[in-house]
């Protein structure tokens, strides 16, 4: 069963209160047909955005149209609406990659800034230290270890706090977040949602390379051919068969997220039910409530318990 508590927060600024509440507390007259579609139109959004941060971050045109319906029906099945109700056009998603990148990025950069020592500082040693630094960590691709040690032998590969610091401020914010709501998609942490991030903070430092801060010009194809590069590298570290290799990332994707949900105030594990008894557990119960109910009835109805699980 899927609760309908988290997706309040789903719902349309313009939606009004009433709705909101009809979609917390999902009372027995329930909100109307046009705030219901008005809901599912919201999380089919949450849900392909979902898709471009764990599955592919430049889809192709036709595997859009493919994510379009698969969104739209996983949508009106967690808001309890019929699909046919409501034909959901592409342009109802505005999060194309361009728009979820630029996002991204205006949400890391001070850390990338930060966390890499770049100095704000006009005077000319401050601006000869960012060039030179800048173009080190990306030549060397020494931004994504815990130890980057430029110049020397890096260390610990994906395992730089910022990689963390950006799924957590980007996902895992709340209990509300994308990362905790729609749980399968980031359980673990998606190889093309790591290097979504690795191509963030790279085109941030790139932007350190002439010395002083200035905005990139990134197009996008400039960012496929970079995601790509990081996907591939991510890609051969999962299936080096070096023994000493064997489950390093599975186990850096596990650490992502059990942080990451720790961030978000979650438990480690998805809290989910079945939403029905199994037989078993209902041929108990009729164990327990049956003589009860013969003290006050002379007639006991017959109930079929189906064994199928």
């Amino acid at each position: 069963m899927r609760p309908l508590v988290s997706y309040a927060s789903l719902l349309p600024q313009t939606v009004s209160g009433r709705a909101r509440d009809n979609a917390l507390f999902s009372p027995p007259s329930g909100p109307s047909e046009p705030d219901i579609i008005a809901c599912a139109i919201s999380i089919a959004r949450h849900l392909y955005r979902c898709k471009l941060i764990c599955e592919d971050a430049f889809p192709s045109p036709s595997t859009k149209g493919v994510w379009v319906a698969c969104v739209w029906n996983e949508a009106c099945v967690r808001a309890g609406v019929n699909p046919s109700l409501f034909q959901l056009q592409d342009e109802e998603f505005v999060d194309t990659s361009m728009i979820l990148l630029s996002d991204m990025k205006t949400g890391i950069k001070h850390a990338v800034d930060s966390s890499y020592g770049f100095d704000t500082s006009r005077a000319p040693d401050s601006i000869s230290h960012n060039a030179r630094h800048a173009q080190a960590i990306l030549t060397s691709m020494s931004f994504i270890y815990r130890e980057p040690n430029v110049g020397g032998n890096p260390r610990h590969p994906y395992r730089h706090p910022i990689i963390q610091k950006a799924i957590n401020a980007f996902w895992f914010q709340n209990k509300d977040s994308d990362g905790i709501i729609f749980y399968e998609y980031f359980a673990p942490i998606p190889i093309q949602a790591i290097a979504l991030v690795l191509t963030v903070i790279e085109c941030c430092i790139d932007e350190w390379t002439d010395g002083t801060w200035k905005k990139s010009s990134w197009n996008e194809e400039r960012y496929k051919t970079v995601y790509r590069s990081h996907v591939k590298s991510l890609t051969d570290l999962r299936d080096y068969s070096h023994p000493q290799s064997v489950g390093l990332l599975e186990h850096i994707q596990r650490e992502l997220l059990q942080d990451a949900r720790a961030h978000a105030g979650a438990p480690p594990e998805p809290v989910t039910g079945s939403g029905r008894l199994h037989p078993r557990a209902i041929n108990a119960a009729l164990q327990e409530d049956l003589p009860e109910y013969d003290e006050h009835n002379t007639q006991i109805p017959t109930i079929n318990i189906s064994s199928a699980s």
